[in-house]
């Protein structure tokens, strides 16, 4: 698998892992490593409940989907106003 974004610049240049969010093929480069939260399902009494893990996820992303993650993050602070 090729980088995608490297492709569409005319570059051969090998993909080192995959976007989490759109699933294409991303380099050294143009990858964005993120972490995202990991819960253990537990049981308190009969009711099973999310417990967040002390630990995260290393996840990729390419550069368009960190970019609207950032975008929608910082929307999200804001309340959703002005979006």
């Amino acid at each position: 698998m090729h980088c995608f974004d490297c492709a569409e610049q005319n570059v051969d240049r090998p993909a080192v892992g995959t976007c989490m969010d759109c699933g294409v093929g991303v380099c050294a480069q143009h990858a964005r490593p993120d972490r995202r939260p990991v819960t253990c399902r537990m049981t308190a009494g009969i009711v099973p409940i999310q417990q967040p893990a002390r630990v995260a996820a290393r996840i990729l992303r390419c550069s368009a989907c960190a970019q609207v993650r950032t975008t929608v993050a910082a929307c999200e602070t804001q309340g959703g106003r002005d979006c």
